[in-house]
């Protein structure tokens, strides 16, 4: 969290000194982009420790109901994730790649 105040006060900062057309033109490539690519490998680094420190011989002791109880959580979120994105925000996505 204090990462993020950070970071967010920096660009903040940094932006101050720019008007929009010249942020998007130097800032954007040149400082945001390298932050975007940066946050996308730390996401993926996040995930793949959780991976790393999965116990699978105590996860096997709980038994066959918390499994079952887990996938059945799973495939409600992923039936309702569907639902929001195929229809709550359909006209976003159907604007995407239109021009801005």
């Amino acid at each position: 969290m204090i990462g993020f105040v950070i970071a967010s006060a920096l660009v903040t900062w940094i932006a101050s000194h720019y008007s929009l057309a010249d942020y998007r033109k130097v800032v954007t490539p040149e400082f945001v982009a390298p932050i975007t690519a940066l946050r996308t490998w730390a996401f993926i680094f996040c995930f793949f420790s959780i991976g790393l420190t999965t116990r699978i011989r105590s996860l096997t002791a709980t038994g066959v109901k918390p499994f079952i109880a887990f996938t059945v959580g799973v495939a409600v979120n992923i039936a309702i994730g569907y639902a929001l994105s195929a229809h709550v925000f359909a006209p976003y996505w159907n604007s995407l790649g239109q021009g801005s």
